[in-house]
């Protein structure tokens, strides 16, 4: 019963502040909790989906994401044209999904139509508008929790789950959405989208990270941002609060070639340095700080692509979980 009225609290307050503070709570939630959530969410995709996995999978996939890096310093320094490199990363993403293809056919042919629906949604975006792809992209990254929670659960307790999943994922943002709550709070004088801990400009600096820039100028461009910010708090509640507990409670032993992630107290050392290190780097200059954090964000956001698609053919309970079949490639 405490749980329940303590993520109560926090879902009503993450709803409140991310409709009367927009800029504040992303800004300041991006910083303190961007990196320490990347690293988190990075240890429990090692965990929970690594020994599915072969040894020529993993090396393909982890070209895919260097080449991403590299794509995402390229642009850092200014030496290509946004444009083309957020289409050549987009390429980089289709090509992890491809990987998955063969996997799921040979699990069951409409897994393979699915994987192939969503190269074929990303192609048209490097086609039509790369960079709103990307902001759509960005968003729906922040539902990622609900794959790995569904992935996780099974019988009453998933369909319970993915229930609180809908009521927070989707009915609450739809709310915010429909400008009501900022209406509301409005009347009370409780509203100030431009109030800025950081330093970090003004909202409509920030808008594009998550309102595509054809809506800047509409009136439902803040209420967008305002729900985009929600759920980015939302993401960051589940991936912090709940995985790790999960990995705790792992039935087999947790290993991994990167000895950081085996030390549980070295781990949490090294995340909550470079946690204070970015965060100070925020405060004192906020847009090469999300740069730099864009790298590792990237990493984590697009290793998702394949890793949830190949976890629809190879679930945790299968007798072959160990490694997927080398003869699919």
């Amino acid at each position: 019963m405490r749980k329940i009225i303590v993520a109560t609290l926090l879902i009503l307050t993450a709803a409140f502040i991310s409709v009367a503070f927009p800029l504040a709570t992303y800004t300041l939630t991006l910083a303190s909790f961007g990196l320490a959530h990347v690293f988190t969410e990075l240890r429990y995709v090692n965990s929970r989906f690594n020994q599915r996995l072969n040894i020529d999978l993993r090396k393909k996939i982890v070209i895919l994401l260097l080449i991403i890096v590299n794509l995402r310093i390229i642009q850092i320094f200014g030496m290509l044209d946004t444009r083309i490199s957020v289409s050549l990363e987009l390429i980089c993403v289709i090509g992890l999904v491809i990987l998955a293809i063969p996997i799921l056919k040979a699990k069951d042919g409409k897994l393979a139509i699915l994987g192939i629906l969503v190269c074929t949604i990303l192609l048209a975006g490097v086609f039509w508008i790369p960079t709103l792809m990307m902001v759509l992209l960005a968003v729906l990254h922040n539902l990622t929790p609900i794959g790995f929670i569904a992935e996780k659960l099974r019988g009453l307790q998933r369909k319970f789950a993915l229930f609180l999943c809908f009521i927070v994922f989707a009915l609450i943002p739809s709310i915010i959405i429909s400008g009501y709550p900022e209406n509301f709070l409005s009347s009370l004088n409780l509203v100030a989208p431009s109030a800025n801990i950081l330093q970090a400009g003004n909202l409509q600096f920030h808008l594009g990270a998550f309102v595509p820039r054809e809506l800047h100028g509409s009136a439902i461009a803040q209420h967008a941002f305002s729900a985009a910010v929600f759920l980015q708090c939302m993401h960051y509640a589940v991936v912090l609060g709940l995985l790790p507990n999960w990995e705790k409670n792992k039935d087999n032993n947790f290993e991994s070639h990167f000895l950081l992630w085996n030390h549980q107290s070295i781990y949490e050392k090294v995340v909550i340095f470079l946690s204070t290190l970015i965060f100070i780097y925020f405060v004192q200059s906020f847009t090469d700080a999300r740069k730099l954090y864009s790298i590792a964000a990237a990493v984590h956001a697009w290793v998702e692509f394949p890793i949830l698609l190949l976890a629809l053919a190879v679930p945790a309970e299968d007798k072959n979980d160990n490694l997927i079949s080398n003869q699919c490639f």
